[in-house]
C-alpha cells in the first residue's frame, strides 16, 4: 500500500497534486494534462495499465479509469460484455466496462472527497490504486481470452470469481 505522512498531503483543494507526489514516490511514469487531470503508467503482473484521474471540483470528484491494454474486436464484443456483466456483479468496490473510444476494458472507480481531510484522502485514494491494479491484474486473463474470442472464457470467468469458504 502507498502511504504518506499527514503533514506531507497537500491541502490547496486539489488532490491531482496529492495524487502526483504519490506517483512520484512510486516511481511511476506519469503525464500532467492540467490542473484537472493527469495519466499514469501502472506496472502490473501481466502488464502495464493505464490510469486516468480527473478531479471534479463541483461534486469534489476524483475520478479513477484504470485500462487493461487488450482491444476487444467487434467480433468478441458480446462475449466479453457477458463477461463484464458477470465480473461487475462480484465487485464491491468500482466496476469495469469498455470505453467508447477502442474498446479496452477499464476498471473505474469514483471517490467523493467533499470534507475529507488530505491525510485521509491520501490513503483512500492510494487504496484506491491498489485495488484498481489488482482487479485488472485479477482479470487479465479473462479480457485476453475475450479479446481472442476464446470459449474457454467462461471457465477462467468462474475461476477468478470463485468465492471461497472458511480456511485451508
Amino acid at each position: 500500500m502507498i502511504s504518506i505522512p499527514y503533514e506531507l498531503a497537500h491541502e490547496d483543494g486539489n488532490p491531482i497534486n496529492m495524487v502526483e507526489y504519490l506517483i512520484e514516490s512510486k516511481g511511476w511514469k506519469f503525464s500532467r494534462h492540467d490542473e484537472e487531470a493527469i495519466s499514469i503508467v501502472i506496472p502490473g503482473q501481466k502488464a502495464s495499465f493505464d490510469v486516468s484521474i480527473e478531479w471534479q471540483e463541483e461534486f469534489s470528484a476524483l475520478l479513477f479509469a484504470c485500462s487493461i491494454p487488450l482491444e476487444i474486436a467487434d467480433a468478441n464484443y458480446d462475449m466479453a460484455a457477458k463477461a463484464l456483466e458477470q465480473i461487475n456483479q462480484n465487485l464491491w468496490l468500482g466496476h469495469f466496462d469498455l470505453s467508447d473510444k477502442k474498446k479496452f476494458p477499464t476498471f473505474r472507480h469514483t471517490l467523493l472527497l467533499r470534507m475529507i481531510p488530505a491525510g485521509i484522502a491520501v490513503d483512500i485514494v492510494a487504496d484506491v490504486f491498489d485495488v484498481a491494479v489488482a482487479e485488472c491484474n485479477r482479470f487479465y486473463t479473462t479480457f485476453q481470452l475475450a479479446q481472442a474470442g476464446d470459449i474457454r472464457l467462461h471457465d477462467d470467468l468462474n475461476a477468478a470469481v470463485f468465492e471461497t469458504i472458511g480456511e485451508a
